[in-house]
């Protein structure tokens, strides 16, 4: 390339770049909406991928030409234009399962030129060829730019220098060359195309998802009033049941979040039915606490192990719970999911630690045995709270999965008790686990409840459906207390249970 080819290209890029500077759109949200993730990066990345896939076969082409000065100059062209795509799009995120098979889908470059004729075409009809492919490529990339973010405001500059590339690849007399680049040209705008279809669609879903979060804000006055079901964006909606009474409170309005603990609201007995609990049985955790780690003889009143480790976990459920309910009237998106799965994650490990009391005291004789169920019973819990963080899991059509997915969760107590039969009788194990029949009947109760939204489905009268509103008292908290019964009726339970599976076959348990 000559020195004023160079200064010409050099000059366009500085201008180009310039040019550039992002535009502002739309106001700044609130730290409410500003929480809502936008999708565009994701569509970003994959396009960043396709051009700098499609600019390393160009680049290979252009090495292998014998246009020695032709060649030269397309490669800094090519790579300039790498630079950029590199700094200014994002880098493909690992949650991008879609895209690893991209490049598969991308024809190879032999592939391509073994279906081309082996003939020259003439400049001119060269020419043609490309300028009909780049007005499509400029329309559709040009559809990158709904967005105020840096990375789009490149696009049209990207457009500009694709195009500038592509005349100098139609100066030299190789047909099947610039027929290839074309091809692959095509495929790029195609892909591009798709791409931003579905940015699009998930750009309006986004902005209509802001817009209901600012009409919610709206009309709770800023978190000071209640609002109704109708009103709520479509995250925070979990029983259409419950028609009003709704929390919806600003994040930076945090201490109104703090006081909504004292004030009546739909969630009110929600939070303190595991909220109390959790207070009064604190004490006699700390209690034991001490007595455990600083005494070799144990204390009349103290917790053993088991206990400790069941009220731990127990305690643990009540506070996520009691946390989540307080933070389900919060408006910022990000802040009431992460409580709602970390709820789950409460239910998970409480599931597991009722397993483990029962094969601890019922596996006391068989110490190989008693350690792999109870290594069986911490990988459920830990299943149990890396299950909660999936995207589906919260969703509140997959209600029914989640409730299989806890009760699946309890079932894994089968091949424990299974092999305390084989071990004993399977006598001997009905009667060992008798004591926890109580529990488990009321953790079924309970889910029944929480599974058929009863009473409030029922409820047809304003002065019933005001009472819900007004402090709650429906399915969910019915569960609740059906969850603390449970609780209650498991460590009553343990008294028996530390006493052993009995004397069967001459092996104690």
């Amino acid at each position: 390339m000559s020195t004023t080819t160079a200064t010409q290209i050099r000059h366009r890029r500085h201008t180009s770049l310039s040019s550039s500077r992002p535009r502002i759109l739309c106001q700044t949200f609130t730290h409410s909406i500003e929480a809502l993730d936008l999708p565009t990066s994701a569509t970003l990345a994959s396009v960043r991928l396709l051009i700098l896939d499609y600019l390393a076969d160009l680049e290979k082409r252009l090495t292998e030409s014998k246009e020695d000065s032709w060649a030269r100059a397309g490669l800094d062209m090519l790579h300039a234009i790498r630079a950029d795509v590199a700094a200014y799009l994002p880098e493909l995120s690992f949650d991008l399962d879609n895209m690893p098979d991209v490049r598969a889908h991308l024809p190879e470059l032999p592939d391509v030129r073994s279906h081309l004729p082996d003939i020259d075409f003439t400049l001119s009809r060269m020419r043609s060829r490309l300028e009909d492919a780049m007005p499509d490529m400029s329309v559709d990339l040009a559809r990158f730019e709904f967005s105020a973010h840096r990375p789009l405001s490149y696009i049209p500059q990207l457009v500009r220098r694709l195009e500038s590339l592509h005349a100098h690849i139609a100066v030299p007399p190789r047909a099947a060359l610039v027929d290839a680049i074309t091809n692959l040209s095509r495929e790029l705008v195609e892909k591009g195309r798709h791409r931003m279809d579905e940015a699009e669609g998930a750009a309006r879903e986004v902005r209509e998802a802001a817009r209901e979060v600012r009409d919610a804000i709206r009309r709770s006055f800023n978190g000071s009033k209640l609002i109704r079901y109708a009103d709520l964006p479509d995250a925070w909606r979990n029983n259409e049941f419950v028609r009003g009474g709704y929390r919806f409170i600003p994040l930076e309005r945090w201490p109104l979040i703090l006081l909504s603990l004292f004030a009546l609201h739909n969630e009110t007995l929600n939070i303190h039915t595991h909220l109390i609990p959790f207070l009064f049985w604190l004490p006699s955790l700390i209690r034991s606490i001490p007595h455990m780690l600083l005494s070799s003889v144990p204390h009349p009143s103290a917790m053993d192990t088991p206990e400790l480790a069941f009220t731990s976990f127990a305690l643990l459920c009540l506070f996520c719970s009691a946390v989540w309910h307080t933070m389900a009237g919060c408006a910022h998106p990000k802040g009431m999911e992460l409580c709602a799965r970390v709820d789950y994650v409460g239910i998970g490990w409480l599931i597991a630690a009722s397993v483990g009391t029962v094969v601890h005291y019922g596996f006391r004789a068989h110490p190989a045995l008693s350690t792999l169920f109870l290594g069986f019973s911490c990988v459920m819990g830990i299943i149990g709270s890396v299950a909660p963080f999936q995207a589906w899991f919260n969703a509140r059509e997959h209600k029914r999965w989640r409730i299989a997915f806890f009760v699946a969760l309890a079932l894994s107590a089968v091949a424990p008790l299974a092999a305390m039969a084989a071990v004993y009788s399977v006598g001997a194990m009905g009667r060992f686990i008798a004591p926890v029949f109580p529990s488990i009947a009321s953790y079924l109760a309970g889910l029944v409840f929480y599974a058929t939204h009863v009473p409030e489905c029922f409820v047809r009268s304003e002065r019933a459906a005001r009472w819900l509103d007004w402090v709650g008292g429906g399915s969910h908290a019915i569960w609740h207390v059906f969850i603390v019964l449970a609780i209650w009726q498991h460590r009553q339970a343990m008294g028996v249970l530390k006493e052993g599976i009995g004397w069967v076959g001459g092996v104690s348990g």
